[in-house]
């Protein structure tokens, strides 16, 4: 799955994949799963309602569901927030649709919501089934802000940063230890795969279905090393990041 015009090296999905050695080191620090749950399950709710009274579609929480918020991502104007600016609305747009993006991830997958319970940026999801973890919301803003991108070319696969802003976390990381290593297997395989559009790769049905290959491809994998199935919690994650 490698954009147009891009050697396999730098393939779209592939880049959604790294090693971790940009731990966010403040999702360990506050891992407090139940503010963070909050947070999201509120923004979501929020989201659910947005979309309800734009495209008169309830959202149900399932996979298939991301392709109406996908839609409504494209059509998305001016959301209403009189006194805004464009930045804070693609942030509050991002923070919600992220959320969302993550309670389908919980339901279809199953995962665990850490971070400090206020900066949707913040917000991390563990998921279960596999080693592997991402921020929605930081995925969702870089859709959000590429669709927002005046008279850009479709297969234009720049997002413009605000000056301020740190770099977005938009990866899926796995882990770094065994050899070869979850992460750079992952990617090698990842880039083996024919090549993706911009329009595809900056939808959440994108982002769902690479995380859905990833995770196949780490069972087979483990499969292949004679590991068994496990579901890995909070805890497996805090002794990992924290270099336990």
């Amino acid at each position: 799955m490698t954009p147009p015009g891009k050697p396999p090296s730098t393939s779209v999905p592939a880049r959604l994949v790294t090693a971790r050695d940009d731990a966010p080191s403040g999702a360990v620090s506050t891992a407090d799963g139940s503010a963070a749950e909050a947070l999201a399950i509120a923004l979501a709710k929020a989201f659910r309602e947005h979309v309800r009274r734009a495209i008169g579609t309830p959202l149900d929480d399932s996979a298939t569901s991301l392709a109406f918020v996908d839609h409504y991502l494209k059509v998305l104007r001016d959301p209403g927030h009189a006194g805004r600016s464009a930045a804070d609305v693609e942030a509050l747009v991002a923070a919600e649709a992220g959320a969302y993006f993550g309670e389908v991830v919980r339901e279809e997958v199953g995962a665990t919501w850490i971070g400090d319970g206020v900066d949707p940026l913040r917000l991390r999801l563990l998921v279960r089934p596999q080693f592997l973890y991402f921020a929605p919301v930081a995925q969702a803003l870089e859709i959000v802000r590429w669709i927002a991108q005046p008279e850009r070319d479709p297969d234009d696969d720049a997002v413009p940063v605000a000056d301020a802003d740190e770099p977005l976390d938009v990866a899926f990381h796995a882990r770094t230890s065994g050899s070869p290593d979850d992460a750079s297997w992952i990617a090698e395989r990842l880039a083996e795969l024919p090549e993706v559009t911009s329009e595809e790769y900056y939808t959440l049905t994108c982002r769902f279905e690479t995380l859905q290959l990833v995770l196949e491809l780490l069972a087979t994998k483990h499969a292949s090393e004679g590991r068994s199935p496990r579901e890995y919690g909070l805890a497996d994650y805090v002794d990992d990041l924290a270099g336990a």
